[in-house]
């Protein structure tokens, strides 16, 4: 086993995407920067070695990757959670997103990506 199966990696990601996204609104909605955005039909380079491309459509992306250190699982998860639907959601986030997703007919996609050794708890 080399090095890098030892380490254990642990992330999550939300993307929300649409025709008619706003990213702009999006953050506000959601109250955080995205780890990136972008409208339809704008220019943008999905990577740093790859070239530019025209987006098909709209997509606000957020991962925890590099913003949460922690390698459990349920400390990834929380922080999505958060981001959603604020602990009492006082300022109904939640609602405001569905309306939002609603309104504007986006669709909203969780990924969740662990990996260690086998015997990794």
């Amino acid at each position: 086993m080399t090095n890098s199966e030892n380490i254990i990696r642990t992330f999550v990601t939300l993307r929300f995407a649409g025709d008619e996204l706003d990213p702009d609104e999006m953050s506000h909605i959601v109250k955080e920067k995205p780890t990136r955005a972008c409208r339809k039909g704008k220019i943008y380079r999905p990577g740093t070695r790859s070239p530019e491309i025209t987006a098909k459509t709209g997509v606000w992306y957020f991962s925890t990757k590099h913003k949460i250190q922690s390698t459990d699982l349920a400390d990834h998860l929380d922080a999505l959670e958060r981001l959603i639907s604020p602990f009492g959601d006082r300022d109904s986030h939640l609602k405001a997103l569905r309306d939002l997703m609603e309104r504007r007919n986006l669709q909203a996609h969780a990924r969740v990506f662990w990996r260690g050794p086998a015997n990794a708890q």
